[in-house]
């Protein structure tokens, strides 16, 4: 027996119905993703930026164009290092991701889960997933280059027009704004990739096609969820780096001296220790956005009353 109402829920009820979940099993979820932020923890442990963030405030001050190549040149290997860390922690939160939904769907259904099966069943379903998210990746690709395409003519033709610096900065306003619509609208498109392998087993191109199918004739409600889950997911890191300066740092290099390997030591165990919370939150939305959208559009509830009901006469 499910513990998800049977019944199309409301905003808010999705968002609550979240909450509940999370509460639920808290200390699983929470572990879950805990684990998966360790190896990231560990590469920004052993990371000292002050040598990045000075070469920074040279370039910054340099005039000459080959000094400042070698200054690029010097900076390679950290700017490398930089891109390994966002390798490593994009693939363990996608994990992360992955198993928390293996583990919630089998708590929803009642069934006992442990931290190995939900990593043994995220295992399991990685090809798939990993298909379905890399496509949908793709798509998302090509819509941002078709958009930067256009923008590109839209600024050239405002450049020929008298008083196109105000008509370049409008411009460029819209193109944001576009911009976040496109990721808002992603976000919502590809919301039951998860779901889709995990909790109805199919592969990766059904599982993109399915997460598109249940968005059609909800697409308001269904980015409306997502976006408020990644605000929610994303705060603790935002709070972080504003706690630790991080933002004046990288405007103002001058203040990479403030960075001491303590305090780097100590924000980045903030965000080890304060990260995981919110990701099971974002998982649980998915969840129950997942079986609102069936119940809707498909009859889910009375499938599945009608199952049981079958199976108590049987």
């Amino acid at each position: 027996m499910s513990t998800i109402p049977m019944r199309p829920l409301g905003f808010g009820e999705i968002l609550d119905g979240a909450i509940q979940l999370y509460r639920r099993d808290f200390g699983l979820y929470y572990l879950i993703a805990l684990v998966c932020a360790l190896p990231d923890y560990i590469l920004l442990v052993l990371w000292n930026p002050t040598e990045l963030l000075e070469g920074m405030e040279a370039l910054e001050a340099s005039d000459d164009p080959t000094a400042g190549l070698e200054i690029i040149g010097s900076m390679f290997g950290q700017l490398g290092y930089i891109f390994l860390v966002s390798i490593v922690a994009l693939v363990f939160s996608w994990f992360a991701g992955l198993s928390l939904t293996v583990a919630m769907a089998k708590r929803i259904e009642e069934r006992p889960v442990s931290l190995g099966a939900a990593y043994a069943g995220g295992l399991r379903k990685v090809i798939s997933a990993a298909g379905a998210s890399v496509l949908a990746l793709l798509i998302y690709l090509v819509a941002q280059a078709v958009t930067v395409f256009l923008s590109v003519f839209v600024f050239m033709g405002f450049a020929l027009v008298p008083g196109g610096a105000w008509l370049a900065v409008a411009g460029l306003i819209i193109v944001l704004i576009m911009n976040l619509v496109l990721v808002a609208f992603w976000y919502g498109a590809t919301f039951a990739i998860f779901p889709a392998v995990v909790v109805e087993g199919l592969p990766a191109m059904e599982a993109l096609g399915r997460s598109f199918s249940l968005c059609r004739g909800g697409w308001l409600k269904v980015v409306g969820i997502m976006v408020v889950a990644m605000i929610v997911a994303y705060a603790p890191i935002v709070g972080i780096s504003a706690l630790g300066g991080y933002w004046e740092m990288f405007q103002t290099p001058g203040e990479v001296a403030t960075i001491s390997p303590v305090r780097q030591w100590v924000m980045n165990t903030l965000d080890l220790v304060v990260g995981p919370l919110t990701v099971p939150f974002m998982v649980g939305c998915v969840m129950m956005l997942f079986h609102d959208r069936r119940v809707r559009r498909e009859g889910y509830d009375l499938e599945t009353l009608a199952s049981e009901m079958g199976a108590e006469t049987s």
